[in-house]
């Protein structure tokens, strides 16, 4: 038995990785899981609606008082907080203990941060994953399969996907590694630099490959086109779907079960990287170039 915690209840994903994991009516997609309970900050917006969901949606009954409440039983956790300021303090002490981490996005909003969480997973052995749940998109994975395969030489891109600017949350930091991780999954985590712009509508930005360039809009649907040649362009655009979080969910269960890791080492930092020199680019005006340690 795999014995699992959730921290962060002001994200919807608690709430449904809770009714999947602890169900109401007790028939368990994962009968090997057990969901020990929750943790979420009283203080954090959203915290006390993810409370009352958690309770109408799954059989969970357990919330803790702090997010280190779980330490000694443990096997895995789950960070769910909204902000990524959150994510890095609720999973400190698990990845020193070398206990395998899922991180909702952003992982982090602060680069040496993140250098200094995959330091400790290294140290420990800790497995980190996670991010965002548009990595495992069907259509990103169609596209993703067709870059790797095809023999044609992939000469750009286009990518959108919605902007939050307005949140308590990080600002442009909020919901755009969901933008980035579409990107890299079809494209590749090797981005070398970044050209953005921020107007009233959105956040244009180039990020620069080696040979070819993909251009982006934060700030509408979700949409992915690559360009194969000068006569080939394969688009796709999509909206999310009812049980948008279980691939996250079941990616997850089989790290767990057979103690592999999802991504490399730049799969896994190169969002952070990304989103914090988009943020760079465009309030400073320049274009800045991306080196993910």
């Amino acid at each position: 038995m795999i014995k699992l915690a959730i921290l962060g209840t002001e994200n919807s994903h608690s709430w449904y990785f809770s009714s999947v994991l602890a169900p109401k009516d007790g028939n368990k997609k994962y009968p090997d899981i057990e969901l020990l309970g929750v943790y979420g900050d009283c203080n954090a917006e959203g915290a006390e609606e993810g409370f009352e969901k958690i309770r109408e949606m799954s059989a969970c009954n357990v919330f803790a008082n702090h997010y280190n409440d779980f330490l000694d039983e443990a096997d895995a956790v789950m960070i769910t907080a909204a902000d990524g300021a959150n994510h890095f303090k609720y999973a400190k002490s698990y990845i020193e203990k070398g206990i395998p981490v899922w991180i909702d996005k952003p992982t982090t909003r602060d680069t040496s941060e993140l250098v200094e969480m995959w330091e400790l997973a290294e140290k420990s052995g800790a497995i980190l994953c996670g991010g965002s749940a548009l990595q495992y998109a069907d259509t990103i994975k169609k596209l993703a399969d067709e870059v790797s395969n095809s023999n044609e030489q992939i000469c750009g891109g286009h990518v959108t996907a919605p902007l939050s600017m307005e949140n308590s949350c990080g600002g442009f930091w909020y919901y755009t590694q969901h933008l980035v991780q579409m990107m890299t999954t079809v494209f590749g985590s090797d981005v070398k630099s970044v050209r953005a712009e921020k107007n009233e509508r959105g956040v244009n930005a180039i990020y620069r490959y080696n040979g070819f360039d993909v251009t982006t809009f934060y700030g509408s649907g979700y949409s992915v086109t690559v360009y194969m040649n000068e006569w080939v362009a394969k688009a796709e655009s999509f909206d999310l779907t009812a049980t948008y979080f279980m691939p996250p969910l079941e990616s997850f269960i089989k790290v767990l079960k057979s103690g592999k890791a999802d991504k490399t080492k730049k799969e896994f930092m190169a969002p952070v990287f990304i989103i914090d020199a988009t943020i760079k680019s465009y309030n400073e005006n320049r274009e800045v170039i991306i080196d993910i340690q």
